[in-house]
């Protein structure tokens, strides 16, 4: 069953890095920015608001040199956003099958 797999693996982000840093983050904000509108603002509960800005501030935590070498335009710095975003993904699901087969 896949759906208890993803409990375990959104759970990972509620409990946020420390991101004092990603306030004053230009970079940050316009990912927020341009997320907003289209994606963040159509969630419908607020507990997904939430998780969501979890995930993307603890993975731009992590990943933030590498968004921001690559990303001039808007498009570019989602697109790098994105990327990062489905790597910690990915990550995630092969440490849970592993753990799965063992």
């Amino acid at each position: 069953m896949a759906y208890p797999s993803l409990i375990v693996i959104m759970y990972r982000y509620i409990d946020p890095s420390e991101d004092s840093f990603l306030k004053n983050d230009n970079t940050y904000q316009r990912i927020l920015k341009q997320l907003d509108n289209p994606f963040i603002s159509n969630l419908k509960s607020e507990e997904d608001k939430q998780l969501i800005l979890k995930m993307i501030a603890n993975c731009y935590h992590k990943y933030h040199n590498s968004i921001k070498t690559k990303s001039q335009s808007d498009t570019e710095l989602l697109f790098s956003m994105i990327m990062a975003l489905l790597i910690e993904q990915s990550k995630e699901i092969e440490i849970l099958c592993s753990i799965k087969n063992q």
